[in-house]
């Protein structure tokens, strides 16, 4: 078992959010490789796409940041 659960469980928590930033990621630009394959460009429809994925990932950056700090925070050296 391993020695600290609470520290365990908050770096998941930020491995987790990571790994949630990168397949959002992952989903936009595949969405868009499709889009510029079937030659179906807009021009708006990509850029609120785009930007509503880049609110997220900001978003989602903030709160694992957040996480980060406090997870630095508890568990540094003294």
């Amino acid at each position: 078992m391993y020695p600290d659960p609470q520290r365990l469980e908050n770096i998941m928590s930020i491995r987790d959010a990571m790994r949630q930033i990168s397949q959002e990621a992952d989903a936009i630009v595949e969405l868009l490789d499709a889009r510029i394959e079937a030659e179906h460009l807009d021009g708006s429809t990509e850029a609120e796409d785009v930007r509503e994925v880049l609110e997220l990932i900001q978003s989602l950056t903030l709160e694992v940041s957040e996480d980060l700090d406090a997870y630095q925070e508890q568990h540094s050296g003294p």
